[in-house]
């Protein structure tokens, strides 16, 4: 009875198999069938105005695609329109698919019949960032292309002149996917805009076996191939319309071509090969049938740009071949969830199905978080790669592991090396499923090496394709007509050797001037696998073959003098002016500043003469005002909107040239400044002789609550509510940067830190690269107490910016926060000690304010060696102020109101007390800050003022933040910090107040 049971079981298991299989097989042939006509998730290219009245205009869309075999070159051009009353800088984002890479950018200069289109030239990153933002400022037209992450790119405009056009070009090259062995497919997206008013699509093919198939084209159009008799190409097809709806549409064509095709290109004297090899059928090796899988899932908030019907029928194909496996589910956000198990049974996998199909995609993408040293027979990865959370990056597992791709603009470089030990990276957008399943299924043989007399051997690259399995490889060659082979091992250590045609055979080989640039993004993406052991070499590949890269991007500039001033190789048109120029003497700009030290000595003297100094502290108001019978002797406040002083000095009292020198006279000897406010209610009636330090001080901060409608719905909800309210706002509010800050804050304020925290690392995944956006994510996050993930973004910010000492300073106070001093002091110092492109009048002085301040509370001496003597100085405050801001050029002013209701600020920095402000910082950023040695009791309000800005890109808001310290650079130090947003030139606001006793 016992055996017979078990024969039951057993023959309804292999029923439950066969049925699975077959419903598996039907699902995948239907998914064959549509394959060509699915449209699949686009890049979605954008431009983005923050704040503009009108949203920018895409009215001109002109392609042109040149396709030869699995090669292919697509030239888009692009005329923009400006609706808005004001000028504006645009910023196109748009990320590319798989393989493809940017080759030439070009920027139209002058208009009408005056219109050239002016090609773009290299520049460092950093410096190509740092001279758009210079040139900008000059109301002169520059335009930059940088890469972000992965494929992503993103190019600045400048200017996008009112009720004008602006016409963009771009060119990116790849090599096609495989559809079966001979057929490709060249993936054409349009999702640029909802509509376009005029459309054009030209397309010629050559190296084809028969006239391509044309799928996906827009309703009521045609794509009409013919044979071109008058030319090399084989076919030529066009199209034009008008007013044409092409949101998530791509236009597909299938083409046949030879297998193993071998192309050569020139370039600037070099011949460049690319071939592909198939490897030998015995190398592939059927993998054992795997027991146990990792499941790596990324959920952060970019994971939902991923086709996860793709992945899905990935795995129902999976769990069809391997019906009975163990998967352990590890999922990952900014941090890691606990890990899930899901036993699959006859290919039974609706449990787990159902898991991922509730998955909430949020938060930053952490990759490192997965625990890869788990014991599993095979590991897939399904994530875009865009790693910005991980403080150590995620490794290769012992066994294999496979990156499922299924999104564009995916860092495939990081995927690739992930995957390169014995599992491979796959492109769900290229292959369907079945395929997929069959790449997992073999165990894949590795090139050992590239041999042929006829090759430079240092310069051979190769990598295995993402859909077919095949061999890519492409390098230098000295002489075509010798053989070339391919030597493969397989798992066991067995080695096979391929030879591939000779590159100078005529009926196996194809010219294309692609091919010199895809074998240095080839190369590129090889090195990229260990980037910073690579960034000097990626950056000279970058600017030899003009590519962008993550140390390099493309920039055009209207004038040959900015070409010649900040030293770079101009387009060829400029070149005989641009050497004229450079005979002429014309000098590059100056970045460095000798005088440096010196400068910030005498501004250091000022404040140690200050600080030395004892100041009054009666109230010499109400003396003036008993004296007038009980008139009001106080001058009037200055209205700066009515009256703009000159520009103040760096200091406005007067800088003495040593620490010895005399402290400027006292506040009582000199009357009270037109530019001194008091306040009438303000004034106290105490006229005490001057008070030692103060013994007790508190500070209150005022509650700053946004006016947003999603935050009156979420203060009227249950805690329980708070995070699915949050997401059911979202998708009105994806791009707010202000809408993560304060939902954050709402969760915070509810003890849910850990979803407070979840939302804030959004911010990670926004406009990947910006430097502003990322300063506001590490001040907030030093608020909240993530002092490591703090010090993680900031270096991230001084990598975009090393131009910008707020970048070291901020830097250095993280550091501080995670009790890294010695860290610390040392990004401190170089704010004093590097010289910047840009002042920021007092920044020096505030930085060396707070190294002193670490080097007098570290719990160990610490390192100063590298510190000029004359700038360490115990120097405790009893009142401590510091304003910063996220905006460049923005003037936000800090004012603070002291017991005896006299105001400092920009223009009266120095009180009758002692209250000092740091110089006016009006470009940017700050930081602002007022200090008092010893504070006499009493209120104090501290309040801010936005003044106005000169940004050419409209943003949302500005964000501040405030840092209130008592009894600073002393061990009773107590701080409260408050992060507020500003939106109109001339807003002023109470942030807080000390009250001291």
């Amino acid at each position: 009875m016992r055996v017979n049971c078990g024969f039951k079981v057993a023959i309804l298991r292999v029923f439950m198999m066969l049925v699975s299989l077959l419903t598996a097989t039907l699902l995948q042939a239907q998914e064959a069938a549509q394959s060509a006509r699915r449209i699949a998730p686009q890049p979605v290219t954008r431009i983005v105005v923050q704040g503009a009245e009108q949203p920018i205009e895409l009215r001109t869309l002109a392609i042109q695609s040149d396709i030869d075999g699995r090669l292919a070159q697509t030239t888009v051009d692009m005329i923009f329109y400006n609706p808005n009353r004001r000028v504006l800088e645009g910023e196109l984002q748009f990320p590319l698919q798989n393989g493809q890479t940017i080759t030439g950018f070009a920027l139209s200069m002058g208009e009408g019949k005056q219109e050239t289109m002016r090609e773009a030239v290299p520049v460092a990153k950093v410096k190509g960032r740092q001279v758009f933002e210079n040139v900008i400022q000059q109301k002169i037209d520059p335009a930059l292309l940088e890469v972000t992450q992965g494929n992503q790119f993103k190019l600045r405009v400048y200017p996008l002149n009112p009720g004008q056009t602006r016409h963009v070009r771009l060119t990116y090259s790849e090599r096609l996917p495989a559809q079966k062995s001979s057929d490709i497919l060249y993936r054409l997206p349009l999702a640029y805009a909802e509509r376009i008013r005029e459309f054009h699509l030209s397309v010629r093919v050559n190296g084809v076996n028969g006239t391509p198939v044309v799928a996906n084209i827009p309703s009521g159009l045609s794509l009409d191939f013919k044979q071109d008799k008058q030319s090399s190409v084989a076919y030529i097809a066009d199209l034009k319309a008008q007013d044409l709806r092409l949101a998530d549409r791509e236009i597909q064509l299938s083409m046949s071509v030879q297998p193993q095709q071998v192309f050569l290109g020139e370039r600037d004297g070099k011949s460049y090969f690319y071939a592909e090899v198939a490897p030998p059928v015995e190398a592939m090796k059927t993998r054992a049938e795997p027991r146990s899988l990792a499941l790596l899932w990324d959920a952060s908030l970019s994971g939902q740009k991923r086709d996860h019907a793709k992945e899905f029928a990935f795995l129902d194909a999976f769990f069809a071949r391997y019906p009975d496996i163990n998967v352990r589910l590890q999922v990952t956000r900014d941090v890691a969830e606990a890990p899930q198990t899901f036993d699959i049974r006859a290919g039974n996998w609706r449990d787990l199905r159902k898991t991922l199909e509730s998955m909430v995609y949020d938060g930053a993408t952490h990759l490192g978080a997965f625990d890869v040293k788990t014991s599993a027979d095979l590991f897939f990865l399904f994530s875009d790669g865009l790693d910005n959370y991980s403080p150590v990056p995620l490794t290769a597992p012992k066994a294999p592991l496979y990156a499922l791709v299924s999104a564009p603009g995916a860092e495939v470089a990081r995927l690739t090396g992930l995957a390169r030990q014995g599992g491979a990276l796959i492109d769900l957008g290229a292959i369907d499923a079945r395929k997929a399943v069959e790449r997992v299924m073999q165990s894949q043989p590795h090139v050992v090496a590239v041999e042929g007399d006829g090759l430079s051997r240092g310069d051979v690259v190769w990598r295995a394709s993402p859909d077919d399995g095949a061999f890519i490889i492409a390098g230098v060659v000295n002489n075509p007509a010798l053989p070339a082979r391919v030597v493969f091992a397989d798992a066991n250590g067995k080695f096979f050797n391929v030879d591939f045609p000779r590159l100078a055979a005529d009926n196996k080989r194809a010219e294309s001037s692609s091919v010199p640039l895809l074998w240095a993004a080839m190369k590129i993406g090889v090195l990229e696998e260990e980037y910073e052991l690579n960034r000097g070499e990626i950056r000279r590949l970058g600017k030899t073959f003009r590519l962008p890269t993550r140390e390099t991007s493309l920039i055009v500039l209207d004038r040959v003098e900015d070409y010649v001033i900040n030293d770079l190789e101009p387009p060829a048109e400029l070149r005989d002016a641009y050497d004229r120029l450079r005979a002429s003497g014309l000098a590059r700009a100056r970045t460095t500043d000798p005088g440096k030290i010196a400068r910030v000595l005498s501004e250091w003297q000022a404040r140690e003469a200050w600080w030395n100094k004892d100041y009054p502290k009666d109230n010499p108001f109400a003396r003036a005002k008993e004296k007038t019978d009980g008139r009001d002797s106080v001058a009037p406040q200055y209205d700066r909107a009515v009256a703009e002083p000159p520009p103040p000095p760096a200091m406005a009292m007067a800088v003495p040239s040593s620490a010895s020198a005399s402290p400027p006279p006292p506040m009582d000897d000199i009357p009270a400044p037109a530019s001194a406010r008091v306040r009438r209610s303000d004034v106290s009636a105490d006229s005490a002789a001057e008070r030692p330090s103060s013994s007790s001080a508190t500070i209150a901060l005022r509650p700053w609550t946004p006016d947003a409608p999603y935050i009156a719905r979420m203060q009227k909800a249950q805690d329980a509510d708070l995070y699915r309210i949050y997401l059911d706002e979202r998708p009105d509010f994806a791009d707010s940067v202000a809408f993560y800050l304060d939902v954050a804050e709402q969760l915070n304020r509810r003890e849910q830190k850990a979803r407070a925290l979840r939302v804030l690392s959004n911010l990670a995944e926004m406009n990947l690269e910006s430097r502003h956006i990322l300063r506001v994510l590490g001040y907030r996050l030093l608020e909240m107490g993530e002092s490591r993930q703090a010090v993680l973004i900031f270096k991230r910010v001084l990598d975009l910016a090393d131009d910008e000492p707020q970048s070291y300073r901020d830097l250095g106070l993280a550091h501080a926060a995670a009790g890294e001093y010695q860290a610390a002091i040392d990004r401190l110092y170089d704010v004093v000690e590097r010289a910047f492109p840009r002042a920021f009048p007092g920044i020096e002085v505030i930085a060396l304010t707070e190294m002193n301040a670490i080097l007098e509370t570290a719990p160990a001496s610490l390192d100063t060696k590298r510190i000029d003597s004359r700038f360490i100085a115990r120097r405790p405050l009893d009142l401590r102020v510091v304003l910063t801001w996220d905006a460049d050029n923005t003037d936000i002013d800090l004012h603070v109101i002291d017991p005896n209701g006299e105001e400092a600020f920009y223009s009266h920095p120095l009180s009758y007390q002692g209250g000092r402000v740091s110089p006016d910082n009006t470009t940017g950023y700050g930081p602002e800050e007022f200090t008092l040695k010893i504070a006499k009791p009493g209120q104090y309000r501290v309040e801010v003022n936005f003044f106005g800005h000169r940004q050419q890109a409209i943003s949302e808001a500005t964000t501040i933040q405030l840092h209130f310290f008592t009894h600073y650079a002393t061990r009773q130090v107590k701080k409260e910090s408050v992060t507020m947003r500003l939106k109109e030139a001339k807003d002023r606001i109470l942030v807080g107040e000390f009250e001291v006793r």
